[in-house]
């Protein structure tokens, strides 16, 4: 006793003293009592289910199945009662034995040509009798066999119970399987029965419908009679194993009608046929309790696996969740000593994977401020240095004023006026600014401006198509970004081109960016030096000092400066057919750059 204590009290110190054991406890109890909890609810559950869903969809079978053999015994009386309607059949059965005559043969060709007829419009027909009560002869047709039979007592026949009245006869015999229906041949003029007949049709009729009820292996399925006796047992000889003529007593005193549950069966049941024939369906209960077992079954199994998985995941969630920690501390402690080169590989993507992730984002963020900051200033000074430098190209200037005084030698006065208040708005928008960031509406404007006076210079020769998305007008870009690039494109795309100059200029939002299209039909840029200025634009160690205007280079070095790694920039040409330049960027209405 001394010893149980000892260990107890170890075990209670160890569980104490480790989060580890603490939190594997815990694990294993969050897991077990739901899980109990689970698995007693779900056989209560799952065996009501159970039992409703069989009772439900079997009550709906039984119905069906119901419907469909009163359909079938009543197609059956039809075509017995459609036999009657031939006025041939009276005369000919009353005068059918009368002697050797023509007559006669021809009388018996047509109560043969009748019963063939009969016979081959039913495949499940097994025999086919005309009874003629004045002559007591028999006419039968049985597996396509022609039969003339005498017979001098009809008593415990079918055609000792022939009445004025239709009447039908369901034979019990299990080894025949199927059942008689007859009816009365009556003469009109008097009403007296001259005869009968009767058709034996098998009971296959309606093997496909008791199939559809078979459902569950265990099941059997019998057709009874109005007496509760079995008249057809699809199951062969297999004997029920219930006693049907109890539970026939108690369908007909069962207040439902096609629903019964005794101690050990589900009795599914449904009257036909003028309640001439029961069909019947027995399901034992033993089915309800094997689907609650495999239930039990099911979640004893998975509560083991869960035990054990429990187990394993707790110890392994501990060494797990300890190891990245102690990671990430160290890590701060090499931030904490200025050292901005730390970087935390993980490929986890839970909480601790973000914490990770955020840090070294973080770290890298700090370490790009700081230079940014050393570099900011510099650079944006050397940046609007560069932009008032190359605001208006001396030779575009040269060429207007030499545009300018031809119009002036010609007298086109409305031109001049025109052209010089398109270059005094120029001046006005590159002098009148605060600021590099301008609204997109303002700088389409100053380009119309620019784009103007080309045509005017080149006359004819060039197509402008300008596209900006309604809604974008009020938000900002970099002062002069689209200047440069339409420049570059009558500079080195349209000068040495013949035929038409086309140039298009698209602005339009794209979810949260604004995306930029300048292209043209110019000559192209030569393949090499394209790569060369793509690997500029990706990787620019200097991207503010270019030569002459401010560039495509200085375009996007700026786009980059002011809406940092967000941005893109992409040149793409090909030699003859032109160039096109796409910018995006964040949609922005503010005048602060991107830190």
């Amino acid at each position: 006793m001394l010893k149980v204590k000892r260990i107890f009290q170890n075990v209670l110190l160890t569980f104490k003293s480790s989060i580890r054991y603490k939190l594997m406890v815990l694990m294993l109890l969050a897991m077990i009592l739901p899980l109990l909890i689970l698995i007693v609810f779900s056989i209560n559950v799952s065996q009501r289910n159970y039992e409703r869903e069989v009772v439900t969809s079997n009550e709906s079978r039984i119905i069906l199945a119901g419907k469909y053999i009163d359909e079938k015994l009543n197609e059956s009386d039809k075509l017995l009662f459609s036999s009657l309607l031939d006025e041939k059949l009276i005369p000919s059965i009353s005068k059918s034995g009368e002697g050797d005559t023509p007559m006669d043969y021809n009388t018996l060709d047509y109560i043969q040509d009748k019963l063939y007829s009969t016979y081959y419009r039913n495949d499940y027909i097994d025999s086919i009798s005309i009874y003629a009560k004045e002559t007591q002869k028999v006419y039968m047709l049985k597996e396509d066999e022609f039969l003339l039979s005498s017979i001098s007592n009809v008593k415990g026949t079918n055609w000792g119970e022939l009445r004025v009245s239709p009447h039908y006869v369901f034979n019990s015999g299990l080894p025949q399987q199927n059942f008689s229906l007859t009816r009365s041949i009556i003469r009109f003029e008097d009403r007296e029965i001259v005869g009968g007949i009767s058709i034996d049709i098998n009971w296959n009729v309606v093997d496909s419908v008791i199939e559809m009820l078979k459902t569950e292996q265990e099941s059997s399925v019998y057709l009874l009679n109005k007496e509760g006796q079995i008249i057809y047992n699809p199951n062969g000889k297999d004997k029920p194993t219930v006693n049907t003529d109890q539970l026939f007593e108690q369908i007909n005193t069962s207040e439902n009608e096609n629903y019964l549950k005794t101690d050990s069966h589900y009795v599914f049941f449904k009257k036909a046929f003028n309640s001439q024939v029961t069909i019947m369906k027995i399901i034992p209960m033993t089915i309800i309790m094997d689907g609650v077992t495999k239930t039990f079954v099911y979640g004893i199994m998975i509560s083991i696996i869960s035990i054990i998985i429990t187990v394993l995941l707790s110890i392994y969630m501990s060494l797990k969740t300890t190891k990245p920690i102690i990671q990430l501390v160290d890590a701060m402690k090499e931030v904490g000593g200025n050292n901005f080169d730390v970087h935390i590989k993980t490929d986890r993507n839970d909480e601790i994977g973000l914490l990770e992730k955020n840090f070294t984002a973080m770290v890298y963020r700090i370490k790009e401020l700081i230079d940014k900051e050393y570099k900011s200033e510099i650079a944006t000074k050397e940046a609007q240095f560069k932009a008032l430098q190359a605001q208006i190209n001396p030779h575009f200037l040269y060429n207007t004023l030499q545009l300018v005084g031809g119009m002036a030698v010609a007298r086109k006065t409305t031109n001049i006026y025109l052209i010089i208040g398109a270059l005094s708005d120029m001046f006005r928008y590159i002098t009148g600014k605060q600021g590099d960031l301008v609204k997109i509406a303002d700088e389409i404007e100053h380009i119309k401006n620019y784009l103007f006076i080309q045509e005017q210079r080149f006359e004819g020769k060039v197509e402008i198509d300008i596209f900006v998305e309604e809604g974008t007008e009020e938000y900002m870009i970099p002062m002069l970004m689209i200047q440069p690039i339409v420049e570059n494109a009558f500079i080195h795309g349209f000068e040495q081109k013949t035929g038409t100059w086309k140039l298009s200029i698209e602005v339009q939002k794209v979810f949260d960016e604004l995306e930029m299209i300048i292209s043209d039909n110019g000559m192209g840029i030569p393949e090499d030096r394209l790569s060369e200025l793509q690997q500029q634009i990706h990787h620019q160690s200097q991207p503010l000092k270019t030569k002459g205007s401010i560039g495509i280079l200085n375009v996007a070095a700026r786009v980059e400066f002011y809406f940092g790694i967000d941005s893109y920039f992409d040149i793409s040409s090909e030699v003859g057919k032109g160039t096109q330049v796409i910018i995006r960027f964040p949609a922005r209405m503010t005048r602060e750059a991107t830190a």
